[in-house]
């Protein structure tokens, strides 16, 4: 086979071997027996690339110089213009140009190089000095020729460089070291042979250590800068290249991210590789913001779903969490809040013209509703204590309804409360320290039946009068204004804390609301008898809103000033209430509960689990409402 493989070409060797296995793949013929499938395409390749020469790699001939004798007269001319060849670079014989436009059948004699002239000094003179020098600068010359030649894998010119060395001073220094630099090249070209068949046969890296990378490699260390090898792991790392950057395009990052370390592989820190990077993180980052623009936009929407699935994208494309984080809040914001943050004050313009009550918005989660049965003046009917859990936050009046609040409704309205129907409400006698009836009674007075105040809290509503001045919030705003459920209430007095009272666990000890204190006192002296020891909030009945610190929620209030109406119907145990921190309603029902201590409440009222059933028609100088907003 070895003789065979110097004289054919490969395609014809190739096809001689299988054939002589026995295979075929034409119509008719039997398939490959055993033989024919235990060929290795890469031995025959192997073969091939270790004997066969290429067509362009015909053995290079001599050199045979054009050497003329040269008189011992004529050797500074001579010497004169070999210097000229020298510094032109035309160091060996080149044919001779036509003179004039005689046309001749015979060839021009070719015209002495350099190096030819040179020689046919010494071979006058073999002690001339310039001429041994000219000789050994045009050898030295030709070796760096030679050896980028075979750098480039040019082999013809690269032995022709060794046949002129060797025919002009056999005896130079340098030629055993290039004849070495020949083989290492050779040996190089013989592994990138091997390189370029599996890469055709797609075998990159595959077996580990025997792939058409490792062979470009094993060229480089057989020759240093062998230009073959290093073009073709150029090429290699660009098809990688080019595929990372096709399949980001494409939106498939896990191809491309393998493809990219796959490049890296190839050539680590190549300057092709770092800009193709560069590209494809731009490519990317590029493709991120837009779609974080587009989740940011379906957010402002309300569209979560499609937000959420723009971040999904998002996820899979950047490459670092900047920007991802802020979308990703705003989405699980928006899922509880709409466009709102927990703690977040605002207040909405009315259509009729004016403001809306100012709204805090309280934060999603869960608590411990009603009071555990050890709790000092726990009533039954706070319990079972049981979990509730807000899904959704929600925004609270950040104080009661005031009479500035109620008037604006009347008057835009034009609704008539129940008590004005009636003509009569309840207010607090001073002089009898007990509540009655009087006449000629309504919103528009205060606990004791004077003209009140602005910014007093609004009193002698029923429950239907609370729920038409919602309803006329949230016709004129557009949104869901309500009065609070029962566990809301609880929730926002809370404010997080489990003790019995919303401040903690025992008496007061610094001013937190309107209470009944032993310090305070009506105008004509009384005090109270269900006094709160040790206590003085300055105040004989309501105190204007937020008279006194906010509560943990950023609320005012609901520690005493007013009670106020809630949304539930009244039930004697909270035995199938709700989880949700929805209201407890039955159509029709005709008691309300009531929450939250009064300026004349004792302390046992201001526990934050206490709960008060009130007919739906009551009106007094104690009772009062705020409103929440659903977000």
């Amino acid at each position: 086979m070895t003789t065979i493989a110097r004289i054919l070409p490969v395609g014809l060797l190739a096809a001689l071997l299988v054939a002589g296995c026995g295979g075929g793949d034409d119509a008719g013929q039997a398939g490959p027996g055993p033989a024919a499938a235990s060929v290795d395409p890469e031995e025959l390749v192997q073969t091939e690339v270790v004997l066969a020469p290429r067509a362009s790699e015909a053995e290079v001939p001599p050199w045979t110089p054009v050497i003329e004798a040269i008189p011992a007269n004529g050797l500074r001319k001579a010497l004169s213009r070999a210097g000229a060849l020298e510094k032109e670079g035309r160091w060996l014989a080149a044919p001779a140009e036509a003179i004039g436009e005689v046309e001749s059948s015979e060839p021009a004699p070719p015209e002495p190089g350099a190096l030819e002239i040179y020689l046919g000094v010494l071979a006058t003179d073999a002690t001339q000095a310039d001429a041994l020098e000219g000789v050994a600068r045009v050898l030295a010359a030709l070796e760096a020729q030679g050896r980028a030649a075979l750098a480039e894998g040019r082999f013809a010119d690269a032995e022709q460089v060794e046949r002129v060395i060797v025919r002009a001073q056999p005896a130079n220094e340098a030629l055993a070291a290039y004849r070495e630099a020949l083989r290492a090249a050779r040996r190089a070209q013989e592994k990138v042979r091997l390189a370029e068949a599996r890469e055709a046969a797609n075998r990159i890296f595959r077996p580990e250590g025997q792939g058409a990378v490792a062979a470009y490699r094993e060229a480089l260390s057989e020759f240093a800068g062998y230009l073959p090898a290093q073009d073709g792991l150029a090429r290699l790392q660009a098809r990688h290249l080019d595929r990372a950057l096709a399949a980001a395009q494409e939106g498939r990052y896990p191809d491309s991210e393998r493809l990219q370390a796959e490049a890296g592989r190839i050539l680590p820190g190549s300057a092709a590789l770092q800009d193709m990077l560069a590209r494809i993180v731009e490519l990317r980052q590029a493709r991120t913001e837009t779609l974080l623009a587009q989740g940011h936009a379906a957010v402002d929407a309300l569209d979560l779903e499609l937000a959420g699935r723009r971040l999904a994208e998002a996820e899979q494309v950047s490459l670092q969490a900047q920007g991802l984080d802020a979308l990703r809040e705003r989405i699980e914001l928006a899922r509880h809040y709409g466009h709102f943050r927990p703690g977040q004050v605002f207040r909405e313009p009315l259509a009729g013209g004016g403001e809306g009550p100012e709204m805090v918005v309280l934060p999603h989660g869960s608590f411990l509703m009603g009071s555990p049965e050890d709790e000092r003046g726990r009533a039954e009917n706070e319990g079972p204590r049981h979990e509730v859990a807000f899904g959704r936050g929600f925004a609270m009046a950040r104080n009661e309804a005031t009479v500035a609040d109620f008037r604006a409704f009347v008057e835009a309205t034009g609704h008539r409360s129940l008590a004005t129907r009636r003509g009569r409400s309840t207010v607090y006698d001073e002089r009898g320290g007990v509540m009655g009836e009087h006449s000629r009674v309504d919103w528009r007075r205060d606990y004791a039946g004077s003209p009140a105040a602005p910014n007093l809290p609004v009193v002698h509503v029923a429950f239907e009068d609370a729920q038409a001045y919602a309803a006329w919030l949230s016709a004129q705003t557009g949104q869901r204004y309500r009065l609070p459920s029962e566990a809301e209430f609880e929730y926002a007095m809370r404010a997080g804390r489990q003790e019995a009272w919303p401040w903690g666990d025992g008496l007061p000890t610094r001013v937190v609301g309107n209470l009944t204190g032993d310090g305070d006192q009506s105008r004509i002296k009384r005090r109270w008898s269900n006094a709160i020891p040790g206590y003085s909030d300055g105040h004989w009945g309501p105190a204007p809103v937020r008279s006194f610190p906010a509560e943990g929620f950023g609320t005012f209030d609901l520690v005493g000033n007013v009670s106020e109406w809630v949304l539930d119907c009244w039930h004697d145990s909270y035995r199938r209430a709700p989880r949700d921190g929805s209201a407890w309603v039955n159509p029709g029902c005709t008691e309300r509960v009531v929450r939250g201590a009064s300026w004349a409440s004792s302390i046992d009222r201001a526990r934050s689990a206490y709960r008060q059933s009130t007919p739906a028609d009551t009106t007094n100088a104690r009772l009062g409402f705020r409103v929440v907003r659903e977000l």
